[in-house]
């Protein structure tokens, strides 16, 4: 039976947390959505160390147990973050595993950092930001701009603004401190449509057919962008495939991966 190994190291300062399952000489580097910890993505961890992978999952800044920045970061900051835990680690060349926010970092790291990358995986990935936003990514992006004024003038403000929040399903913008609500503000306004073009890896999109977070369109749309891409969906599943339909998410990645 693997175990999963629970690390620190050092970056930039930052004592970073990540965990581990699995020794292999073929090695996945996951990176979890907003609001999440690398914890999440023990389950598919554990399926794919057990065909010969090491999973290697990294709690972000902000997230888990690794202090946030100390001030507001887009996703550049973030993916120079990433390569230098990765060198920090002696992790040379690997796959590459993003999910929501983590697949929008995955997304530019493949581009940005290609030496590194083998294969790349982006699982519901939160890096398409154009004008067909669904009515609660518009809601969500349009409270993270200007709800502290709007809603603060509510006589029941603190229930007002939780219930809000969850309707545009941004209530992890809501629990936030303010430098990661800056940092969200930051992320969310960012569209890799463009940046998608330049991907050269050979990359697996995979989707939950009900995805209430990020559209299935956007799979579509990044399947059209990655020339060297194929679209998988999962049937019934959501926003989180790796929590509700492990089995057949690990199952996907592991036939990836093998290829």
């Amino acid at each position: 039976m693997v175990e999963l190994r629970e690390k620190k190291v050092k970056v930039w300062k930052k004592e970073t947390r990540y965990r581990v399952v699995g020794q292999s000489k073929q090695k996945i580097l996951i990176l979890h959505g907003w609001g999440a910890t690398s914890y999440s993505w023990r389950n598919v961890s554990y399926a794919l160390a057990e065909k010969g992978f090491e999973a290697i999952a990294l709690d972000l800044p902000g997230f888990g147990e690794t202090p946030p920045p100390q001030e507001a970061w887009g996703t550049d900051e973030y993916v120079d973050f990433i390569e230098s835990f990765a060198k920090k680690i002696k992790l040379e060349k690997f796959h590459l595993l993003g999910h929501s926010f983590g697949g929008a970092l995955a997304l530019k790291f493949a581009v940005k950092k290609s030496s590194f990358v083998d294969k790349l995986v982006l699982c519901g990935a939160a890096a398409i930001r154009k004008e067909r936003l669904s009515s609660r990514q518009k809601l969500s992006q349009f409270l993270a701009k200007h709800a502290p004024k709007i809603i603060s003038k509510v006589p029941i403000y603190p229930l007002f603004e939780k219930i809000t929040y969850r309707i545009a399903g941004a209530y992890d913008y809501y629990q936030a401190n303010p430098i990661m609500k800056e940092i969200f503000k930051r992320i969310i306004t960012e569209d890799m449509s463009e940046l998608a073009k330049e991907v050269k890896r050979p990359c697996l999109i995979v989707w939950g057919e009900n995805d209430q977070v990020v559209p299935l369109a956007d799979a579509f749309e990044l399947n059209n962008l990655i020339k060297n891409s194929e679209l998988k969906i999962i049937d019934e599943a959501g926003h989180n495939p790796h929590r509700t339909h492990r089995q057949e998410l690990s199952q996907i990645l592991i036939d990836f991966f093998k290829k």
